[in-house]
């Protein structure tokens, strides 16, 4: 399989998770895009590591829509499409020595500037909290556990689909050796 072959595979492949993992019933704020978005900054292209995250938000936000009658977009939505954007940028930043040191570094940074912004968006909301400097702080502090959750699925999530992308591209690198050298 050429390269552009296993991209579009794998591309496909996030986006498939992504968006299921966004569908199913699961605890708030645990969800794969997190650990999509920083995991495609280290391994994707150019191209697939700025498409992926977005089409799968723009996908599952309307799906969500449509099967769970809510509003997929609202004035939260840009602080957390930033979000992403920045988690692929940390992404990006892996590099590769201390891979998971720094995965997992970065996907902290990711969970934490994910509440920051999201929680920033819901208190310009207006509709929750006040827009007082108090008002932000009741955002925040009501919004904790939300980031305990961020942290446990974004941790779990990273390692889990770096552990495997690295492996899957580990054996597809081999096998394709074995087939050279068996010419």
């Amino acid at each position: 399989m050429n390269t552009s072959k296993k991209e579009n595979f794998l591309a496909n492949l996030l986006i498939l998770v992504s968006v299921f993992g966004r569908l199913i019933p699961h605890p708030a704020n645990v969800t794969p895009m997190g650990a999509v978005s920083l995991v495609g900054g280290a391994k994707l292209s150019q191209f697939w590591k700025w498409s992926i995250p977005f089409i799968a938000l723009i996908m599952s936000d309307f799906l969500l829509g449509v099967f769970r009658q809510v509003t997929p977009w609202s004035y939260v939505t840009p602080f957390i499409y930033l979000s992403f954007a920045i988690n692929i940028f940390l992404g990006s930043r892996i590099g590769t020595e201390h891979r998971y040191r720094n995965l997992t570094l970065f996907s902290i940074l990711g969970s934490a500037q994910f509440f920051v912004l999201s929680n920033f968006g819901v208190w310009m909301q207006g509709f929750l909290y006040p827009k007082t400097l108090t008002g932000l702080m009741e955002c925040y502090t009501m919004a904790i556990p939300f980031l305990r959750n961020s942290l446990l699925g974004d941790l779990c999530w990273s390692l889990a689909l770096f552990t495997v992308l690295s492996r899957v591209q580990s054996w597809v690198s081999t096998k394709e050796k074995i087939q050279i050298a068996s010419l």
